[in-house]
């Protein structure tokens, strides 16, 4: 039985990657490979397909990124499995990955050839978290037994809304994408700095970099010039 996958990445030179290794791949069919949601979701409309594979952080499309185009996804297409390309290793970012349903996990930082037993292994309705190095990204998503509780924990959503404020977003713009009040954003946003001990808006992009839930390269110097007014 031949698997459909469609695939969506920002990144051109990942997507080629991705592109050579599923094309000469047996039993693997690529419907499409896409660089936002909007061509994602436009292209799961029109097309049958059994596992998708996304970025995680994708920013610029109509339906989103990160946790809400996950839950989008299974809200819209439940029967297409998910399988998560992410170099992110926040634990609370990786649980509500796993908790939205998303069957597939891997690392950017590892072969891209996971990405296949990914893909696999999420057809069969199988859970699948690349190795990384000495398995990392497993343990966050399953620590041990009698591991020790962060000491901070935020929400998921507060999670999601320093993660897009971090990647240049405003409050409005957050509230835009997720579907809740700029009201409603905003206090999400102070309840985690609160959480955090954080006091000015750069402190957000120092922890959002040092955790990893976004790249240094998305955060750019007009991201340290964000209007608190609209907080």
């Amino acid at each position: 039985m031949t698997i459909r996958v469609a695939v969506a990445d920002d990144h051109p030179t990942l997507l080629a990657g991705l592109r050579h290794l599923l094309s000469n791949v047996a039993g693997i069919t690529l419907i499409g490979l896409v660089t936002d949601s909007t061509q994602l979701v436009e292209l799961l409309g029109k097309s049958e397909c059994d596992v998708v594979v996304t970025d995680f952080s994708m920013p610029g499309g109509r339906y989103g990124d990160g946790l809400a185009l996950l839950r989008f996804l299974k809200r819209r297409f439940p029967n297409v499995r998910l399988v998560v390309l992410t170099s992110i290793e926040n634990s609370e970012v990786m649980k509500g990955i796993v908790d939205i349903g998303a069957l597939g996990l891997v690392s950017k930082a590892d072969d891209l050839g996971h990405v296949e037993t990914a893909i696999r292994m999420a057809h069969l309705g199988n859970r699948y978290v690349s190795p990384i190095k000495s398995g990392q990204l497993a343990e966050l998503v399953s620590p041990a037994v009698g591991e020790a509780e962060p000491a901070v924990k935020l929400s998921k959503r507060e999670t999601e809304v320093l993660r897009m404020y971090a990647e240049g977003l405003t409050v409005s713009e957050i509230g835009m994408r997720a579907g809740r009040s700029s009201k409603t954003i905003s206090a999400q946003k102070m309840a985690a700095m609160k959480k955090l001990g954080l006091k000015h808006d750069a402190d957000i992009f120092k922890y959002a970099q040092a955790n990893g839930l976004v790249q240094a390269s998305q955060t750019s110097q007009k991201n340290a010039h964000h209007d608190d007014s609209d907080a």
